[in-house]
């Protein structure tokens, strides 16, 4: 980019119409490395909009790098269900330090101790705590993002199961996400089932009843695939964009995979 090129966009960025800038930014994020650069150079500028517009910037290029991370490790298969679920709300929104979130589970979950522990027992857990799964099937944001369902304790069936295996994390109970009924549950080793959106109601299962585990890929999608409709339903196309961007990238695709407005208009 030359100086003459790079002076042009500096001006527009200036412009007091929003609109200009915004498309602006868009042209500077088809740029590469001389994003960074002029990123670098400008983000102290005494002219405080273009000060603003380039810290804008920055905002918008560490997102999009955090969500390549993300689809990059669940691709993978380096991200574990917590921290996907984590990872989810602080893509969406700030959340608070990693700390704080991680003491708030640990109080929740210190009377279970570190020793022998059984299906029950975390339905006795999940239950005291009202962590409970609306009643009506409804879209909301705020039941797939977990610091909010520690927060108001409701929640997706998926997410609930997420948090309960979480919750066991230091004692023996291990249990697999799965899906039984179109609802999401966990079962542990012994064939119990556990369904959050029944009350927590623990039964065991014959080995022939229709289980079907879920991947920590499938829940993960689960969740981003629900907040995706969220965004739809209410007409956020900024958020219809994010989910997006995320879920097709998980699938190795781009936004043009999906329908006009975020894909190709043919």
């Amino acid at each position: 980019m030359d100086n003459k090129h790079l002076s042009a966009l500096l001006t527009l960025l200036r412009d007091e119409n929003p609109e200009v800038a915004s498309l602006t930014m868009e042209h500077f994020l088809t740029l590469g490395k001389a994003v960074d650069r002029t990123i670098a150079e400008y983000q102290e500028s005494h002219d405080p909009r273009l000060r603003r517009r380039m810290h804008q910037l920055s905002n918008i290029i560490s997102r999009r790098q955090a969500r390549e991370r993300f689809i990059e490790a669940l691709n993978l298969g380096k991200l574990s269900l917590w921290e996907g679920v984590v990872q989810i709300h602080s893509l969406y929104e700030p959340v608070p330090p990693r700390r704080e979130l991680e003491h708030r589970v640990d109080e929740l979950a210190a009377s279970l101790g570190t020793g022998d522990t059984v299906t029950h027992q975390i339905a006795d857990l999940m239950r005291e705590a009202e962590f409970t799964v609306p009643a009506e099937e409804i879209l909301d944001v705020d039941l797939f993002l977990v610091h909010r369902v520690l927060d108001t304790r409701y929640g997706h069936a998926a997410l609930l199961c997420v948090l309960a295996k979480r919750l066991a994390a230091r004692t023996d109970w291990k249990a697999t996400v799965c899906l039984h009924q179109g609802r999401f549950c966990l079962i542990d080793k012994h064939h119990v089932l556990l369904d959050p959106s029944a009350g927590w109601r623990f039964s065991k299962q014959g080995e022939k009843d229709p289980i079907h585990p879920c991947s920590r890929k499938d829940v993960l999608l689960a969740i981003l695939a629900q907040l995706f409709m969220v965004a739809l339903v209410d007409g956020q196309l900024k958020d219809l964009h994010h989910f997006g961007t995320l879920l097709t990238g998980i699938g190795g695709h781009n936004l043009d995979a999906l329908p006009y407005p975020l894909g190709s208009t043919s």
